[in-house]
C-alpha cells in the first residue's frame, strides 16, 4: 500500500469541511473521484491537498479520501507517490509553484518535475520543431510585425499561459501594441483556418492512447476553450493523428523528459496534422465528456500501480 497525494484547485465558493473536499472544476477534477476510487481499490492512501496550503516545506492542510476527513498532513518525505494534477493560479505564483515541484523533486512522480518545468514555457515548441515533429509555424513576437504587415494573421501566446489566458489574433502590427513592453512574454504562430474543424485532444497515460475528443470553438471565436463558449465531443482519432501524437511524446522524451500524463493537442491542415500544443502540466483530460471517466479512473490506477512497482524494484536494485 502507498500513499499517494493529488494536487487539487479548491473551490473557494463552496467551503469545505471536516469531511469534504470541495473541488472546483466539477468537469475536469469530478474525474479525479474516478481515479481516487480505482486507486483506493488498488490498495493505496489517496490523499488530496490544496497546493496553495504548501507552507516551507510541508503542506498544512490535507485530505484523505479513504477516510473521507482532514487529517494530519502526512510528511512529504512519506509519499509514496505524487499526482501533480490541478494549481489554480499557479502561473500568478510560480516561486510558490517551483518550490512545491522542489518539495517532490525526491518523490516519485507525476509528471516529472523537469518534464513540468520544461513544459511551462512553450519554447518546447521549437525543440520539438527542430526534432522533425509537425509543429504550428512559430515565431518570436520581433519577427511577427513584418508577417503581419505582409496580411498574416498570427495568434499571439504568452509563453506560459493556460485556459486561453492573454491569447488574442492579430491582424496588423498595432494590434501588437496591447502587449507593449512585454513582446518577450509572448509568442507568435499562424493562424490555421482549419481550427474551425476543430481542435483534437488525444489523452495518453505514458505512450498508451486513452481516449480522444475534439473542441470547436463558439462562432466569431478561435479558441475552443470551454470557459469561452467552445464545444466537446466524443473523436475517434485518426491512425495518422494516432501517428502523429505517439511522435510528440516519443520526441519529447528524447529530449530528457519523462511523460506519463498528457494530452497532445493537434490540428488539421492540407498536409496532415500539426502539433498546437503538448500538455504536460496539469491537461484537463475531459473522462466524462467521453463517458469513460470510470473506465479512465481504472487505467490511471493501473498506471501508477504499475509505475510505483516498477521505481521500487529499481529502488531496491541499487
Amino acid at each position: 500500500m502507498a500513499n499517494v497525494l493529488m494536487t487539487m484547485a479548491e473551490d473557494p465558493g463552496a467551503t469545505s469541511s471536516g469531511s469534504h473536499f470541495a473541488i472546483r472544476y466539477a468537469v475536469d477534477e469530478h474525474d479525479c473521484l474516478h481515479f481516487a476510487e480505482s486507486l483506493k481499490a488498488t490498495g493505496h492512501d489517496v490523499y488530496f491537498v490544496n497546493w496553495m496550503d504548501l507552507s516551507g516545506r510541508e503542506f498544512e492542510r490535507m485530505f484523505s479520501y479513504n477516510r473521507a476527513a482532514f487529517v494530519a498532513p502526512v510528511p512529504i518525505e512519506k509519499l509514496d507517490l505524487v499526482f501533480v494534477y490541478k494549481m489554480e493560479g499557479f502561473l500568478y505564483d510560480l516561486p510558490r509553484f517551483y518550490r512545491m515541484l522542489d518539495c517532490f523533486s525526491a518523490s516519485r512522480t507525476i509528471n516529472d518535475p523537469a518534464t513540468i518545468r520544461h513544459n511551462l514555457d512553450k519554447t518546447y515548441l521549437r525543440e520539438l520543431g527542430g526534432r522533425g515533429v509537425r509543429i504550428i509555424p512559430s515565431y518570436a513576437v520581433g519577427e511577427a510585425a513584418e508577417r503581419l504587415r505582409e496580411g498574416q494573421p498570427l495568434v499571439i501566446k504568452p509563453l506560459k499561459g493556460e485556459r486561453g489566458n492573454r491569447v488574442f489574433l492579430a491582424r496588423q502590427p498595432s494590434d501588437l501594441d496591447s502587449i507593449g513592453g512585454m513582446k518577450d512574454q509572448f509568442f507568435a504562430q499562424d493562424f490555421i483556418p482549419g481550427i474551425g474543424e476543430g481542435e483534437r485532444s488525444l489523452v495518453f497515460l505514458g505512450h498508451e492512447f486513452q481516449h480522444a475528443v475534439i473542441k470547436h470553438p463558439r462562432p466569431g471565436e478561435f479558441r475552443c476553450n470551454e470557459s469561452l463558449g467552445g464545444t466537446v465531443a466524443v473523436h475517434e482519432p485518426s491512425a495518422e493523428e494516432l501517428d502523429c501524437a505517439a511522435r510528440v511524446l516519443r520526441t519529447y522524451e528524447a529530449l530528457g523528459y519523462p511523460v506519463h500524463f498528457s494530452r497532445v493537442d493537434l490540428l488539421t491542415s492540407e498536409n496532415g496534422p500539426l502539433l498546437l500544443e503538448a500538455e504536460l502540466v496539469n491537461p484537463s483530460i475531459y473522462a466524462n465528456y467521453s463517458g469513460k471517466g470510470r473506465q479512465f479512473g481504472e487505467s490511471i490506477a493501473v498506471y501508477f500501480d504499475r509505475f510505483f512497482l516498477s521505481t521500487t524494484k529499481t529502488k531496491t536494485m541499487r
